[in-house]
């Protein structure tokens, strides 16, 4: 057994308990202590619901559409409700397995299109404070706090049916929703389980201060929009000119869409879920919001798998909807199921298999910053814990970019001496290393140019291939805040400090820890100058969460030449058109 993990069956012994356990009479869909299939037949309805503002100035007040699923019951059961919100219903179904699969179970389930997508009208505003109000109001009239209307304008009492008691699922935009919706404290949500989701609409669509691409903003609202309003055809060029992409720096616009300042609000419990080579949402934004999560006590649980920007219904079947059922069992439908003490994090790693932690990171995992330094006669500058080497080794070392963004391909051949990067490369591992958790880089530079922008890539080298583990990019011009952006003085030295996008990674025996640092275009609106860019290297450091012996970081020796010929990551995405398809296909 691995000493960083537990077997999955551990996490699964908790959730068999059968016969043991006698059925309540009055739900025959519960079985000791999990729910199963016990209804055939469903209602659907169509509901309107009222969200109390006038978004797109109409005169009339803006509403949220709800398709419902649930079971066909005797009168007077109450059941708890499931809520997907989603802008995409007018592109694509979302969640399609979700009624089935809960409605046949004891659950009720909506489908909620937000605020000015599919025939929710309104206006949509990108994560702001009306998509999050409207998505809102579905929990408020389950919980009698809001108007629902049929079709037909008739009075929809959501209390006939449900009991208040919500939870909120869905992938990418639509668990995102899910986390804005938390972040308020609405009362009757729950839990949620947000898959592949955005904590900060910020880190999305930019990278400490990089704009991923150009009028993101505007392409999301564009493509979701239903535009039924010119009022919201206008808001448009007003939701792009506020996000301010010239300067890439945040701001308050940005502020209200940054679920994270509110984690305190959150109620509900949570059950992230996400991919660890996500290159779409990537891995930070899950991340930092668990960290924000532990910091108010939030109950939490951890489901990391190694695919991209997907679906895990369809990708992992069982695996994802055993603990899935099992979590809204215990908060919705009260069962005492043992998932209040159940392994916190379940981890697919790096050769498929599947494990548990107790806690995430694991227990055991310290933060251990790890010095850099460029020995005079060691082929590759060091990464270690000793102490940075003075007079025997180079403190400025320096690297030219000449275009505007490099590929993976810059991490090959480690030990060989390039002018366009700067590597740095622990000893050979004689024990296995565990990453878990979110990585800083600090670096204190000059550079020749008034805008630079910098990458780092934590990279698993293994003789002939190499691994890039996680990459971030950030600007210098952004060295004191994110919400300044300041003009570089060539000369002048610059310190500055940026996390990495999170990762749970085990480094095996005989491989080689790797930071490869190199410049980046700082932003897509400013023509491209090649950047000269020079590290101290006495003043910079990398802080890194690792569990496992770290005896061979203790030290500098020699290293053996490295091929590293083959890049095994996925690649960033260039194209916007790509991007925001798989935004949406992917999370299908």
């Amino acid at each position: 057994m691995s000493p960083f993990s537990k077997p999955l069956a551990a996490l699964l012994a908790p959730l068999l308990w059968l016969a043991s356990h006698a059925t309540a009479a009055e739900r025959p869909w519960v079985q000791g202590q999990r729910t199963v299939p016990y209804f055939a037949n469903a209602i659907k309805e169509t509901v309107l619901v009222d969200t109390g503002f006038d978004r797109d100035n109409n005169g009339v007040v803006d509403t949220i559409r709800v398709e419902i699923t649930r079971p066909e019951t005797a009168p007077g059961v109450r059941l708890p409700l499931i809520i997907h919100a989603s802008p995409y219903y007018f592109k694509r179904s979302r969640g399609a397995w979700e009624p089935a699969f809960f409605s046949t179970r004891g659950y009720a389930v909506a489908t909620v299109a937000l605020p000015g997508t599919d025939f929710s009208t309104g206006c949509d505003d990108v994560g702001g404070d009306f998509e999050v109000k409207g998505t809102k109001a579905v929990i408020d009239w389950a919980n009698g706090r809001a108007v629902g209307r049929y079709l037909d304008g008739s009075t929809a009492d959501a209390t006939q049916w449900t009991n208040g008691q919500s939870g909120m699922i869905g992938v990418s935009w639509d668990g995102t929703i899910a986390n804005a919706v938390a972040s308020t404290g609405v009362k009757g949500l729950k839990t949620i389980v947000p898959v592949a989701a955005i904590s900060s609409w910020y880190d999305y669509t930019r990278s400490h201060g990089i704009p991923y691409y150009t009028e993101h903003v505007r392409f999301l609202h564009e493509y979701v929009s239903n535009f039924d309003s010119s009022t919201c055809s206008n808001l448009t060029p007003e939701l792009q000119a506020r996000s301010d992409d010239l300067s890439g720096s945040y701001n308050r616009w940005w502020s209200v869409r940054d679920f994270r300042l509110d984690a305190s609000k959150i109620t509900a419990s949570v059950f992230v879920v996400h991919g660890l080579t996500d290159e779409n949402v990537k891995t930070g934004q899950f991340g930092l919001w668990w960290d924000e999560l532990a910091r108010h006590g939030v109950a939490r649980r951890l489901f990391l798998h190694q695919g991209q920007h997907v679906e895990p219904y369809s990708s992992f079947g069982s695996t994802y909807t055993t603990p899935l059922l099992a979590w809204f069992d215990h908060y919705l439908q009260g069962l005492d199921n043992g998932i209040p003490t159940a392994p916190q994090a379940i981890i697919q790693r790096e050769n498929g298999t599947w494990s548990t932690d107790a806690t995430w990171p694991p227990e055991g995992t310290t933060m251990h910053t790890l010095k850099l330094s460029a020995p005079l006669a060691r082929r590759a500058p060091a990464l270690s814990t000793a102490s940075a080497t003075v007079g025997t080794a180079e403190r400025y070392l320096s690297f030219t970019q000449s275009s505007a963004y490099s590929t993976d391909s810059i991490v090959s051949n480690p030990t060989q001496a390039r002018s366009d990067r700067l590597v740095f490369l622990s000893n050979a591992l004689a024990a296995p290393l565990r990453l878990a958790g979110t990585t800083t880089v600090t670096l204190r530079v000059q550079v020749n140019q008034p805008t630079a922008g910098l990458q780092a890539r934590v990279v698993d080298y293994n003789g002939s291939s190499a691994y890039v583990v996680t990459r971030t990019m950030a600007d210098v011009g952004h060295h004191r805040s994110l919400s300044v952006k300041k003009t570089l003085v060539p000369g002048e030295w610059y310190t500055i400090s940026w996390t990495l996008n999170t990762d749970d990674r085990i480094f095996a025996t005989a491989h080689n820890l790797g930071i490869v640092i190199s410049a980046e275009q700082a932003n897509p609106l400013i023509a491209y100058q090649p950047v000269t860019v020079t590290v101290d290297t006495q003043r910079s450091s990398v802080t890194m969460p690792l569990l496992g012996d770290l005896g061979s970081l203790a030290s500098v020796k020699a290293v053996a030449p490295i091929s590293a010929a083959t890049i095994e990551s996925p690649m960033r995405l260039l194209d916007r058109e790509e991007f925001i398809r798989e935004f949406v296909e992917g999370s299908r």
